[in-house]
């Protein structure tokens, strides 16, 4: 390809067009000229030879050697004299005598036949045109052709002079052509070449960039078409990434999982949820658009069940356990509490009937299979708490209707045994109706501002008959400088004191010391008891807040608890906003700590 810019091209097309245009004009003008001057040779040839004609037939001239070479001088002129049979009478350049036979030349010939008669040839001395014109002679017995003859040397002369005037003026008309040229180039390229740093920046990015030209109307129209299709196309992009935008935020708003996969399992999306339940804390902040399945998650049940979906079509669930990057058996061996239960399902993508991609979808179960298993844990353990009494109640009541009845030391035994059964019965049914009504959504118990000195008074009451029993001392501490109260429900407050208290009572050994204490501030309101009791193991210590979970069960029943009592403390303080923790030793007792906010649950907090 000649040239590869616009500027180049145009260049070579201007000089292209104007040797093409001074080549031909020189052409035209030489042929021009020569034709010119033959016609003016022929013009002179014939007149001359007319003239000398009409001498020849009036007798006015004999055929006189002398006479003739003085015409042919003066008139620059070759006269040569043809006779009847051809031979050459007189000739004014060279002797009869060395010519040859001129009868069947080619002017000789059409003279005798037509009268007049003209031809061409080149000289081969001078290599120069010679130009003949033959007339004939009809009134003279001997002579048969009168021929004239000359060479064209003017049109050496001519050539030399148009070349060297031709030449000077080409030189003269390249310099302005360019000169022209250049600017008009400049003129027109200038302008593409603003475009083309404007075209530049728009495929970097850059479509916020405008241009204004002077140049030629269409190229004023080309930059003015390619701004409003930047235009249009940033406002085509702004209206793609909102939208892409508001659909990553609705899939990182969803607690469910969503990955969508291509059909070669190389991840293109995947909102926030997918990485916190497929990844480890450490590496979920990181994007993993781009990868493939198998780099992102170590699963071969997952990187399988995608698997089966593209190749089968169908929808393929796939239930399985998680732990840092570990899935399967190993996950649950390794995690152990904290590892998590996922539900994936994948559903096959069809586009114009062919299997594109995958989409995987993430439950977290962990939180279902729990309650579901609490749910039946409850059931077993409400049964089992409830069957101990029930079988006590009916056999004791069997025994006193077949006759035990009649023994009065009997009846009182075996009542009193009743009674206790039912009282325990009564104790774990208002148990879990409180239970139930801490639990209920919405829940907001009454609440007043209590001073904390009356909450204080009113636990150990309650639980001085059950101190005295076992000879163990209440140690009061409270840390209220200026008296500040809380805003709360003083009775359920009281109830979880009273709940742990009683727990600390029960499981520390006679003539033991249980400390309560309090420490109001500001902003919270912090309640501890603590024993000298046999403490909680560390496994123990985050289950024993569920219900009816007993760390020594057999000792538990033996004491008469429900098994409900620290699950009605975990929840009184949920209501009120609060949180419960233990702080044990095996071997030294333990601390419970309660810790609520002193003007009531913040809002916003959910239990």
């Amino acid at each position: 390809m000649i040239g590869k810019s616009i500027r180049q091209r145009l260049v070579i097309l201007t000089l292209f067009v104007l040797a093409l245009a001074l080549g031909g004009s020189f052409f035209i003008a030489n042929r021009a000229f020569s034709n010119t001057l033959r016609e003016t040779t022929y013009t002179q040839l014939a007149n001359n030879a007319t003239y000398l004609k009409t001498l020849l037939e009036n007798d006015t001239y004999t055929i006189e050697p002398d006479r003739f070479d003085a015409y042919a001088r003066a008139t620059s002129l070759r006269i040569t004299i043809v006779g009847k049979d051809g031979w050459v009478l007189y000739d004014s350049d060279y002797r009869e005598a060395d010519l040859d036979n001129h009868l069947y030349r080619e002017e000789v010939q059409q003279a005798l036949a037509i009268g007049n008669a003209v031809s061409e040839r080149r000289s081969a001395t001078q290599r120069l045109p010679v130009l003949y014109h033959a007339i004939r002679i009809d009134e003279d017995p001997d002579i048969a052709v009168l021929r004239l003859s000359t060479t064209l040397s003017q049109l050496t002369g001519y050539q030399k002079s148009y070349q060297s005037l031709f030449l000077g003026g080409l030189g003269l008309l390249v310099l302005l052509v360019t000169l022209i040229t250049a600017v008009s180039i400049g003129m027109i390229t200038r302008p593409l070449h603003r475009i083309k740093e404007t075209a530049i920046r728009y495929a970097n990015g850059e479509l916020d960039a405008r241009m204004h030209l002077d140049g030629p109307s269409e190229i004023a129209e080309l930059a003015t078409t390619m701004q409003d299709m930047a235009i249009r196309l940033r406002n085509t992009i702004d209206e793609v990434e909102s939208s892409r935008q508001q659909v990553q935020a609705i899939l990182d708003s969803m607690t469910e999982g969503i990955l969508l996969v291509d059909s070669s399992l190389v991840i293109k999306v995947a909102n926030q949820a997918a990485k916190n339940l497929l990844l480890q804390a450490s590496d979920n902040a990181q994007s993993i658009e781009g990868l493939r399945l198998v780099q992102a998650i170590r699963s071969t049940e997952i990187v399988g069940a995608c698997n089966n979906t593209l190749l089968e079509g169908k929808n393929h669930e796939v239930i399985l356990a998680h732990h840092g990057h570990l899935f399967g058996e190993t996950a649950l061996l390794v995690g152990r509490s904290k590892t998590r239960i996922l539900r994936l399902f994948a559903v096959p993508v069809w586009t114009d009937g062919q299997v594109t991609g995958v989409v995987l979808t993430v439950n977290d179960m962990t939180e279902l299979k729990r309650l579901e298993q609490i749910r039946k844990d409850f059931v077993a353990n409400v049964s089992h708490e409830l069957k101990t009494p029930i079988t006590a109640i009916a056999g004791f009541s069997q025994a006193l209707m077949e006759g035990a009845q009649d023994n009065p030391d009997d009846r009182t035994h075996f009542l009193s045994i009743i009674n206790r059964q039912a009282t325990h019965m009564q104790r774990i049914v208002e148990d879990l109706l409180l239970l139930s009504s801490l639990e209920q959504q919405n829940t907001a118990p009454t609440r007043t501002w209590t001073a904390v000195g009356q909450i204080i008074e009113e636990t150990v009451e309650a639980c001085r008959f059950r101190a005295e029993q076992k000879h163990s001392r209440l140690e009061v501490s409270v840390d209220n400088p200026e008296n500040l109260e809380i805003f709360a429900n003083g009775m359920l407050v009281v109830q979880a004191l009273s709940n742990l208290v009683v727990n600390a009572i029960t499981y520390s050994g006679p003539e033991t010391t249980i400390g309560i204490g309090a420490t109001i501030d500001e902003t919270d309101a912090v309640f501890t008891v603590s024993d000298s009791g046999p403490g909680i193991p560390k496994d123990a210590q985050q289950r024993i807040f569920e219900r009816f979970y007993r760390v020594d069960a057999a000792r538990s029943r033996s004491q008469g608890g429900t098994g409900l009592g620290l699950s009605i403390v975990k929840h009184i303080v949920g209501v009120h906003g609060g949180s419960v923790t233990v702080d044990s030793e095996l071997g030294k007792g333990s601390t419970f700590t309660i810790r609520m906010p002193r003007g009531g649950m913040v809002p916003g907090t959910t239990f």
